[in-house]
């Protein structure tokens, strides 16, 4: 029996999520053009000790937020854990242009000094009982997309575990299924996101502007479809599944986030 997605690997499978902040910046244009090069993110999933939470924060805003900021990060975001699952966890998203920013030195030694950047390291290290990192990819198509700027408050989140060799059929169940009854019931923004690196998965994100959206009917309900349709989507994407799916919500932190993303526009030819 597959094992089920919990703790630190079901946050790092959502995040990516998360961010988030992509929330909308893609847009399309009818004129023949190269394919687009991909939307990544770099999300590291952090587990704080509770007494070093604080300490952790201070650091963020203190020091590598500035440092991140000058040295030309165009944006960070950071999530917690909501109402539910594991406390005291910390979720940083930044975009990644390429690989290739990967190989460059941290930000607080190309923004300040590699002696900065040791003793932050240093005393980051201590506020920190685990960490994993993933890089995620943002799919367009199986995506809706509103160029919303607002961050949310909130992020409804679903970690999908793909058996192998289904990954097509389930983004086609995405594509042909769930997106048009979504677009029906009036859903603005629902991103999905692949993983490249870090635990395999694949996070379906729908921002929430407050929990009481959770009291509302399923989406599908509210597109109108009977529930032999709805009963026939579902079989559809289980048929993809090799496990559970693992469900949390979290919130974005303002205080340790900036700026807004700014992604690359995909262009799709009318041919």
């Amino acid at each position: 029996m597959p094992r089920r997605i919990t703790g630190p690997q079901a946050v790092t499978l959502v995040i990516v999520a998360a961010v988030l902040g992509l929330a909308g910046l893609v847009t399309y244009s009818r004129a023949q053009a190269p394919t687009p090069p991909p939307i990544r993110v770099q999300v590291a999933v952090i587990q704080l000790k509770p007494d070093m939470m604080t300490t952790w924060e201070d650091l963020q805003k203190n020091e590598l937020i500035p440092a991140q900021k000058k040295a030309g990060l165009s944006w960070r975001h950071t999530l917690a854990n909501g109402a539910s699952g594991q406390g005291f966890t910390r979720i940083t998203i930044v975009p990644l242009a390429n690989y290739a920013q990967l190989d460059m030195p941290g930000f607080i030694q190309r923004a300040v000094s590699a002696e900065a950047n040791a003793n932050y390291n240093a005393k980051n290290r201590v506020s920190i009982q685990s960490q994993k990192t993933s890089i995620e990819t943002l799919q367009v198509d199986e995506s809706i997309i509103s160029n919303s700027t607002a961050p949310p408050s909130l992020f409804f989140v679903q970690a999908f575990h793909v058996a192998p060799g289904k990954g097509g059929e389930f983004g086609a169940s995405l594509r042909e299924d769930y997106l048009p009854a979504y677009k029906k019931a009036g859903l603005k923004d629902f991103w999905v996101y692949n993983t490249n690196q870090g635990e395999p998965g694949t996070v379906l994100v729908r921002p929430i502007a407050n929990y009481a959206e959770l009291d509302k009917p399923a989406l599908l309900v509210q597109a109108g479809l009977t529930q032999d349709q709805q009963t026939k989507i579902g079989a559809r994407r289980n048929a993809t599944l090799g496990g559970p799916t693992e469900t949390e919500v979290y919130r974005f932190v303002p205080e340790l986030s900036y700026g807004t993303p700014s992604v690359p526009t995909p262009q799709r030819s009318t041919n």
